[in-house]
């Protein structure tokens, strides 16, 4: 049996080599992705945004095939706007927007506070009189509401407008995600940080550069909250990208294939956590391996 299944596994690398999870490939899919966020930064500055722009996905990662039939996705991040994790982090004259948590807050998930632009106070009701996108709280607290990206991008795609999570985009083949960034790394990426420095991936170096980069919040509550349109998510994007570039090619092509197997009808009806199994499954699953597995000499 052991000699059928490693002649299986032989059999299933060189297929996948020749529908293109092979380094060559793997290799210009990044590239290619990068000189798009490099493009995307000289668009966005000739339109005169303050924003950056970053490829994510199977795409930018090279974990695809044509078969599987994978969306674009983008991420822009609004840099006018401050997004603090204590009052030290506040600047006068700019958007100043305070993570916070009620002790009912679904992990991974925050509110944010609005601070007045001219002193490092709460805001109150009467200064989002005209601010549709900020709501107030029992405890007259100010918060910027997630919804209000969803309804700036319904009114700019109109019929064609379509949600999925924290993408708002104009069509299936295409995900544009809105997000802040965070300038320091919140307690959740910490505490994961500390968790992977004792297990055998990744290696010390991936860790330090990963500790590097930042996290952003995007505009999406936890299903069933009671506060689910005013929470935001952290997602360390940046970080899970310095982690699948480090991984060689036997890790991908597992990861490739869950995502075949991901597509069966057998599998699309499996739910998890009110969401139906998905890419951030298959690899939370192969981070989860990978860390205690010993590697062979």
């Amino acid at each position: 049996m052991s000699t059928f299944f490693r002649h299986l596994s032989e059999v299933l690398y060189q297929v996948l080599e020749c529908v293109g999870v092979n380094p060559w490939v793997v290799e210009r899919r990044r590239h290619t992705f990068l000189h798009r966020e490099a493009a995307q930064e000289v668009d966005v500055y000739q339109q005169r945004q303050d924003a950056t722009a970053f490829h994510f996905g199977s795409q930018s990662e090279g974990t695809t095939t044509p078969g599987l039939q994978s969306d674009t996705d983008l991420l822009f991040t609004a840099n006018n706007v401050n997004i603090m994790s204590s009052l030290a982090d506040w600047q006068q004259g700019r958007m100043n927007l305070l993570m916070v948590r009620y002790e009912d807050t679904p992990p991974q998930h925050y509110l944010l506070q609005l601070f007045k632009n001219f002193v490092p106070l709460p805001a109150t009701a009467t200064d989002i009189d005209d601010l549709p996108d900020f709501v107030t709280d029992p405890h007259g607290r100010v918060f910027y509401s997630n919804l209000a990206v969803v309804k700036s991008y319904a009114e700019l795609f109109g019929e064609t407008h379509v949600r999925h999570g924290p993408s708002n985009s104009p069509n299936e083949d295409f995900d544009l995600v809105s997000a802040f960034h965070c300038k320091t790394l919140p307690p959740e990426i910490m505490s994961w940080f500390t968790k992977m420095e004792h297990g055998y991936w990744p290696p010390v170096e991936t860790l330090q550069a990963a500790r590097m980069c930042p996290s952003f919040l995007v505009p999406v509550g936890y299903h069933g909250s009671r506060n689910q349109d005013i929470e935001w998510r952290i997602t360390p994007n940046l970080i899970e990208r310095i982690l699948m570039f480090s991984l060689s090619m036997v890790p991908l092509k597992c990861l490739v294939v869950l995502k075949m197997l991901k597509k069966e009808e057998f599998v699309k009806h499996i739910h998890c956590a009110n969401c139906k199994f998905n890419t951030f499954h298959c690899k939370t699953a192969l981070f989860f391996k990978l860390h205690r597995t010993q590697p062979r000499v």
